[in-house]
């Protein structure tokens, strides 16, 4: 298996809680950069919304990188 083939095996097996926080970082993300491109609330809204989701994505994140 490649590099790609391996994170899709070690994202199988996060555990339920760690999966559903890496779900949720994406989803904020998605929102916060929405929100930017939509800019009908002040640009900080929308900043807020990716750092939270960065901070968020940090725990799953690492357990994906890592070797």
């Amino acid at each position: 298996m490649g590099w790609f083939g391996n994170k899709v095996a070690k994202f199988r097996q996060v555990p339920d809680p760690y999966f559903s926080l890496h779900v949720t970082a994406k989803f904020l993300a998605g929102v916060g950069i929405g929100v930017l491109l939509a800019t009908c609330l002040p640009v900080w809204t929308g900043w807020l919304f990716i750092i939270v989701a960065l901070l968020i994505a940090i725990p799953s994140a690492r357990i994906l990188l890592s070797k």
